[in-house]
């Protein structure tokens, strides 16, 4: 897992120190603060010394309280602009050697490695299913193991660009390939528990893909498979995730109670938690609490951004890099609208929004949706119509049938006539966009 960068470090030490300038120009402790910005006396003493670093409205509160004329927050987006910057620089050199090898594998001749599609002058690469023939072969290999792993981390790719319902049919048709293959042992007996770690991964993004592409009576099908050759592999990372994925689905589905129920035997289980995965199932039962109703959601999240600010560690699984800023913005907004609060809701989607990379198209497509929801329940119509205006050009850009499906619920509330004329408008021109893109 990749550290911090030594200059991220540094300038969260600086804001905290500024933060403790502040605080103690004011005469305020280090509790009296916690309690005006709902964090408690152990958190701020974190921030303060540089190990922890709260999201954007902490600041801007603490801006106000402290009357610091803005200089918190400044410092703030300097370091998220820098932090920002930088993953897109590992991702761009990741990507670089996953180009590399993919191309190595291409050049064997005992199976045929993944093609990735046309690398745009953006850096990513637009999908290109003619190119991307799964390799066959009569007897798995090492070879065979390295195309299959390098295939999902290229569906996983895709996704993040263009959303998981193009890509849907193809992931599930290398499931079953990969499926047969151990099926019938003709394999090296070497690779097996890695080809069957393989067939769960590749079931866990299946699963996620018609989860976006919303074929939900498919989704938990395909979590059991994964969730089976997860276990039999011994791969618990994997089946970690699997488990956090039916959460989210049966939250999804309306079931909280089943959602809290897997959230739960996971955080109350003898599995030593890393700090970053107990923040991810802090967040699933975080959700399931306020999709029951119940406003302790609220004092999770403390929780949840406790030991999200603990960071990462070295033994971390490798899915826990979506684990992000993003992700638990956009988680705490939800939240707010289970809880009947669309205006706080508003308020953390404009957040998660911003703390969306640039080429994370998929999640900024559904983010927008929910924000624009939130509006529609406040009767924001002007920033609602800004808002449309940001999701009219991704509508040809990223296919996700959840955000379509999502939007198709929205749009209508914005077309009667107590919406402003030029919102409405907006409102029937993505509408007709969206009908499109269905024929």
């Amino acid at each position: 897992m990749t550290r911090e960068p030594q200059e991220i470090a540094t300038r969260r030490q600086q804001l905290g120190a500024m933060l403790a300038t502040f605080r103690q120009a004011a005469r305020l402790s280090q509790a009296q603060l916690g309690a005006d910005t709902h964090y408690d006396r152990t958190s701020i003493n974190k921030i303060e010394h540089g190990q922890q670093l709260p999201d954007r409205p902490f600041w801007l509160t603490a801006d106000q309280l402290l009357d610091t004329r803005g200089s918190l927050v400044e410092h703030y987006d300097v370091v998220v602009a820098r932090k920002r910057e930088q993953a897109d620089e590992r991702r761009q050199a990741a990507h670089l050697r996953h180009l590399a090898e993919a191309q190595r594998l291409r050049s064997t001749r005992r199976a045929a490695a993944p093609a990735p599609g046309v690398v745009a002058d953006n850096g990513f690469s637009s999908p290109a299913p003619v190119t991307l023939s799964f390799p066959a072969t009569v007897y798995a290999d090492t070879i065979y193991l390295e195309a299959v792993q390098q295939y999902i981390w290229h569906i996983v790719e895709l996704d993040g660009r263009f959303g998981g319902t193009d890509l849907t049919r193809l992931a599930v048709r290398f499931f079953r390939s990969v499926h047969q293959q151990l099926g019938t042992g003709a394999y090296e007996p070497a690779i097996e528990r890695d080809l069957q770690a393989a067939a769960g991964e590749l079931a866990e993004v299946a699963g996620w893909l018609l989860y976006d592409a919303d074929r939900q009576d498919e989704v938990r099908r395909l979590n059991q498979e994964a969730l089976y050759f997860s276990r039999l592999a011994g791969d618990r990372s994997m089946e970690l995730l699997t488990l956090q994925n039916s959460s989210m689905h049966a939250g999804f589905l309306g079931r909280p109670r089943e959602a809290l129920q897997l959230a739960c035997s996971v955080l109350e289980s003898r599995d030593r938690l890393s700090p970053r995965v107990k923040t991810l199932f802090l967040t699933r039962k975080a959700r399931a609490l306020a999709q029951g109703g119940d406003e302790g959601a609220f004092k999770l999240f403390d929780q949840v951004r406790s030991h999200y600010q603990d960071g990462v560690r070295d033994n971390d699984p490798k899915w826990v890099w979506w684990v992000d800023e993003r992700e638990l913005a956009w988680h705490q907004g939800m939240a707010q609208l289970d809880l009947g609060n669309p205006a706080a809701a508003v308020d953390q989607f404009e957040h998660s929004i911003f703390a969306t990379a640039p080429h994370q198209l998929r999640g900024r497509y559904l983010h927008l949706g929910y924000l624009l929801g939130a509006q529609a329940k406040v009767g924001a119509w002007h920033d609602a119509e800004a808002t449309m205006q940001q999701l009219i050009p991704l509508v040809d850009e990223v296919a996700s049938t959840r955000t379509t499906v999502l939007l198709g619920k929205i749009l209508p509330k914005l077309t009667v006539v107590t919406v402003p004329a030029s919102t409405c408008d907006t409102a029937e021109q993505l509408q007709l966009m969206l009908r499109g893109t269905d024929a």
